[in-house]
């Protein structure tokens, strides 16, 4: 009869014990499995959740910018209806200078303040949309990679019982078995004796196997299947331990056969009834010994905007950008992540050798119009203060009529340069402008712009102090100080755009002067501005107050050069009128030139 298995344990040689505990070892690596599969279809739940989530936050989002655009069409509509109203209203008061147009232009004034309010709700609806949209693409990325995760494990899982399986079949084991057998009265005694043994073997085989599947971990999977492999018993050796007749005509061995299997590779997939590909042998890597599928391994050149970030792909980090990997051909998460930037994250597939840019965008809170700053420079000086603008859609030209959309942050000069900033420039790199070349700059007298030789921005042709602004400098000698600052500091110094300084200039204001479409007086230093320096000479910077984000002298004082190749300046003088100074005016003049009217500030560029 076929002994059960506690007796059979008893039994059992060294060998039988060595492979049980690798079946052990390979049952213990299932539930493992079992419980990161678990663990993991929790975290994809969640994640689902928190896509579902930040899904409707998108579609609130959407909506209320869809609304803001709706609000803003019929607040424009508005605004015309109010400033035709106003304009009629003019000319009425052009017969009729009695006539009270207060409340037309309190309408008009309402109309201006609705039409910006709403213009400020979308540029921050947009950005937060932006971010929304950010953000989802990351939980999307995190979901993808927890699947993927998911499908990785099952496949491990799927090994990892085949592998088992492969470890109970090897069990070594013994039967005892008795047999007892008829002989047909044609044979021999011995020939009675060997046919009753082979019988008392084929009966040891059979309980063998029966064994090996009962004691399998997954019995009810494997015996369906039984008929499909071979588990190609063998026997070692056997002892007999009683042989002779029970009685007048039977024959009786009892006997002790020592027993193992010695399936094929692939026959613990086929009766668990997985791909035969998940029985192959592995090595500690988990890559194939044999039978192996050529898989192509392809390199990633991964690059990125910034410096000092960090980059991980399929969970693995590879340090900071620029970086080449090698990789398998397939789908891959990549992400690329910087404090204070939006992390990259992206399921990309793989299939040659490619190179991936990535763009790291900083975050928006960190980053606020209106911030003041100083780099140092060489000596323990400063260099001269900014303040910053960040991207978004703004309002510029004549009247305000014109938006543009600001794709980059930047910072640019609270103040023109100053006569003492461009000295400390000078004494550094013993440096001559192009006035102290030609031995001329530029004036304006008696509203007649005349050469004056021999002067240069030491002597402009009236007193001035280290705070006043520097004049008769050229674009060319604006340029040298920018690029003076910027390898002094390692970052980007260079003379803004047109738009750049117009954005700085109005500050939000959609006016022609930052406080408002009437010049009034005393206000800042133009020709016939009323000030004490009108007409006379430059005043030192930050004698005016500042506009809404601090940048002094944006209206008046001194020309300040752009960057324009043709030779555009900005933003009026002090021997100019006050109708040339708005924000929105312009003054051309060759690039080469040096007048005592003519400054400029610097723009330094924000990664």
């Amino acid at each position: 009869m076929r002994q059960g298995l506690p007796a059979l344990l008893l039994a059992l040689s060294p060998c039988l014990m060595v492979s049980s505990t690798l079946a052990e070892e390979a049952s213990s690596s299932v539930s493992t499995i079992d419980d990161a599969l678990s663990s993991q279809s929790a975290d994809l739940q969640d994640a689902k959740k928190t896509t579902e989530t930040q899904q409707a936050a998108y579609k609130k989002q959407s909506a209320e910018l869809v609304q803001l655009e709706t609000q803003a069409k019929a607040l424009d509509e508005t605004l015309q209806s109010a400033k035709a109203s106003l304009q009629k209203a003019y000319a009425k008061m052009l017969d009729d200078p009695k006539t009270d147009i207060t409340a037309i232009k309190e309408t008009y004034q309402s109309a201006w303040s609705d039409v910006k309010q709403n213009q400020k709700a979308r540029l921050e609806a947009t950005q937060k949309l932006q971010d929304i949209e950010a953000q989802l693409a990351q939980l999307k990325a995190k979901e993808s990679s927890i699947e993927q995760k998911i499908t990785a494990l099952g496949h491990d899982k799927l090994r990892a019982r085949a592998q088992r399986l492969k470890s109970e079949l090897k069990l070594t084991g013994e039967q005892k078995v008795s047999f007892t057998n008829k002989c047909d009265i044609k044979m021999t005694l011995a020939q009675c004796a060997d046919q009753t043994k082979e019988l008392a073997l084929q009966k040891a085989v059979n309980n063998y196997q029966d064994w090996l599947v009962d004691a399998a971990t997954e019995t009810s999977a494997i015996k369906p299947n039984l008929s499909k492999v071979s588990l190609n018993i063998h026997l070692i050796k056997y002892d007999t331990n009683k042989a002779g007749f029970a009685d007048s005509t039977r024959y009786q061995t009892v006997l002790t056969a020592q027993l193992e299997s010695r399936a094929g590779e692939d026959a613990a997939c086929t009766l668990l009834g997985i791909d035969k590909s998940y029985c192959y042998a592995v090595d500690q890597n988990g890559q194939r010994q044999q039978n192996q599928k050529e898989v192509a391994w392809v390199s990633l050149n991964v690059r990125s905007n910034q410096y000092n970030d960090n980059v991980v792909v399929d969970d693995v980090n590879y340090g900071s950008t620029p970086v080449e990997i090698m990789l398998p051909v397939g789908n891959h998460l990549i992400t690329i992540e910087k404090e204070g930037y939006h992390s990259f994250s992206q399921m990309i597939g793989i299939n040659s050798d490619q190179t991936l840019r990535a763009v790291l965008r900083e975050q928006a809170n960190l980053l606020k119009p209106g911030h003041k700053f100083a780099d140092s420079l060489k000596g323990n000086i400063k260099a001269p203060e900014m303040i910053t603008l960040i991207r978004g859609e703004y309002l510029v030209g004549e009247n305000a009529s014109r938006k543009i959309s600001l794709d980059h942050a930047f910072a640019m000069s609270a103040s023109p340069i100053t006569v003492g900033e461009f000295e400390t420039f000078v004494t550094q790199t013993g440096y001559q402008t192009d006035a102290e070349l030609k031995h001329l700059c530029i004036s304006v007298n008696n509203s007649e712009v005349t050469p004056v030789s021999d002067s240069y921005w030491r002597n402009p042709g009236f007193k001035q102090t280290a705070s006043n602004p520097v004049v008769c400098v050229s674009q060319n000698d604006a340029k040298a100080y920018t690029d003076w600052l910027s390898k002094q500091t390692g970052s980007v110094y260079r003379l803004p755009t047109e738009e750049e300084w117009e954005i700085a200039a109005r500050s939000g204001s959609q006016n022609d002067y930052w406080w408002g479409d009437d010049f009034g007086a005393d206000k800042a230093n133009t020709g016939w501005g009323g000030s004490k320096w009108s007409n006379k000479s430059t005043s030192p910077v930050g004698s005016f107050a500042p506009n809404n984000l601090g940048f002094y002298d944006v209206v008046g004082n001194v020309w300040e050069w752009t960057k324009d190749s043709r030779g555009m300046a900005k933003g009026g003088a002090w021997s100019f009128s006050p109708d040339m100074a708005k924000a929105s005016s312009e003054l051309f003049i060759d690039p080469n030139s040096a007048a005592n009217y003519l400054g400029f500030r610097v723009l330094r560029e924000l990664k």
